[in-house]
């Protein structure tokens, strides 16, 4: 997805050390509770996200204070300094003489390397230290071959994994790709922008497919007459579209998505494979591997309060941890709190939650998901929760249920199969196979 972002910028970057008083900003640990990345400065600074490929141009090959470089428009980290358009404006736009990178101190082997001055003594002619100077010489060089050789193997134990190390090396651990975030969620707003225009309703998405030149929506209902630029496929079941074909069409900004509770399930031959939990009619399980089915429902969990698209969803959490945190996350320690922090005040109005999936209702989403099956008692409360009228819920279990609709099965080695959905997918990119 970053060589799709890179191929969409044009020309060669504008030489900043010409421009005066140029426009820069600093990159901040986060912006409304989430990561910052290159769209949404884009879309805040310049109002048009799709202008992030500019600022990409801009810092491209610029080395950061921390000794990195600009070379991934979807990488970006707090403290790095960004060169903007002068067009940008905005709290935290500063203006003036972009503060530099400390240089990096020369390696010795190289060649515009200078070695020290030497004393005077030290500068003499070698013939006048004789033998006493080789001898020193070669008692360093043997003292340098031994503590490399000692560093060596102490290296080398250190970096053989005892099982605990090769089971969590193993174990299934994914992040958020920010690029394919940006792809998908502006696919989304195209779709929901040409559906209004032609006055007509999006239909039911029940999962999303992405690689590097196209994406297909997978409908829950088939239709076979889609508005443009997108083709339908397989019977209407699929909606099929090229990337470069959506990158020309407008995208209204305050649009709810079609799909809200979108995650990433994994990759298969080389294509992104997600589902909206929204869609199921029952309770999700994850089974399999403990640790790699802790760390997809974990995933699932950050995935859902970073995702732009999820911004009305607000996530549960009982005995399940999660490596970030903000607003829309309550997490737990236990099952019957998590079902109680769902419930809130068990009235209608606890939680004006929308359930039908369809732009334009008001309220949010919620999703539960709980460390391990639920005894009988608690299990009621849990299909109280699936079952209400507007689908506000889905609830997500690490085990399985007599009550199960979707289940899914994670493995050590990374895979995951989806179970009645009928495809297995890979959460670890170093272990899915390539496509051919």
């Amino acid at each position: 997805m970053a060589a799709l972002l890179i191929a969409m910028t044009t020309g060669p970057a504008p030489a900043v050390a010409q421009r005066d008083d140029p426009k820069w900003y600093k990159v901040q640990p986060a912006y409304n509770g989430q990561p910052e990345f290159l769209y949404e400065i884009a879309e805040r600074f310049l109002g048009d996200g799709d202008r992030h490929a500019e600022i990409f141009e801009l810092n491209k090959g610029r080395v950061q204070a921390d000794g990195k470089t600009v070379s991934d428009p979807a990488v970006i980290e707090p403290g790095w300094i960004l060169v903007l358009p002068d067009d940008a404006e905005g709290d935290g736009v500063e203006t003036g003489p972009i503060p530099s990178a400390p240089a990096a101190p020369p390696a010795a082997n190289d060649p515009a390397f200078t070695a020290p001055a030497t004393s005077p003594a030290a500068a003499a002619p070698a013939a006048d230290k004789g033998f006493p100077v080789l001898l020193v010489g070669l008692i360093v060089l043997g003292v340098l071959i031994v503590t490399a050789a000692v560093f060596f193997l102490l290296r080398r134990r250190r970096s053989a994994p005892s099982a605990t190390a090769a089971a969590t090396a193993t174990s299934p651990s994914r992040s958020f790709d920010t690029a394919a975030a940006w792809t998908i969620d502006r696919a989304l707003r195209v779709l929901v922008t040409t559906a209004a225009t032609a006055g007509r309703p999006v239909p039911a998405i029940y999962g999303v497919s992405l690689d590097e030149s196209r994406i297909v929506l997978r409908l829950a209902a088939p239709d076979g007459d889609p508005v443009e630029p997108w083709e339908a496929t397989d019977n209407g079941r699929n909606w099929v579209a090229a990337l470069r074909d959506l990158q020309a069409l407008p995208a209204a900004g305050e649009v709810p998505s079609p799909c809200p509770r979108l995650v990433t399930l994994g990759t298969a031959g080389g294509t992104r494979e997600l589902i909206d939990l929204g869609q199921s009619t029952g309770v999700i399980s994850v089974g399999g591997d403990n640790p790699a089915s802790r760390d997809v429902v974990g995933a699932w969990a950050e995935e859902l309060i970073s995702s732009p698209w999820s911004d009305r969803v607000q996530v549960v959490t009982g005995d399940v941890r999660t490596r970030v945190g903000g607003d829309r996350l309550t997490a737990v320690g236990g099952i019957r709190d998590a079902l109680a922090a769902a419930e809130g005040e068990q009235t209608d109005n606890a939680y004006a939650l929308r359930g039908v999936h369809r732009p334009g209702d008001a309220g949010a989403l919620g999703v539960l998901i709980l460390g391990s099956a639920p005894g009988t008692r608690d299990m009621e409360r849990v299909q109280a929760l699936v079952n209400r009228p507007d689908a506000a819920w889905v609830v997500i279990v690490l085990g399985q249920t007599r009550q199960d609709r979707w289940r899914f099965t994670a493995h050590p080695d990374g895979r995951l199969d989806t179970g009645a959905l009928g495809i297995t997918v890979y959460t670890r990119a170093e272990h899915a196979p390539s496509a051919r």
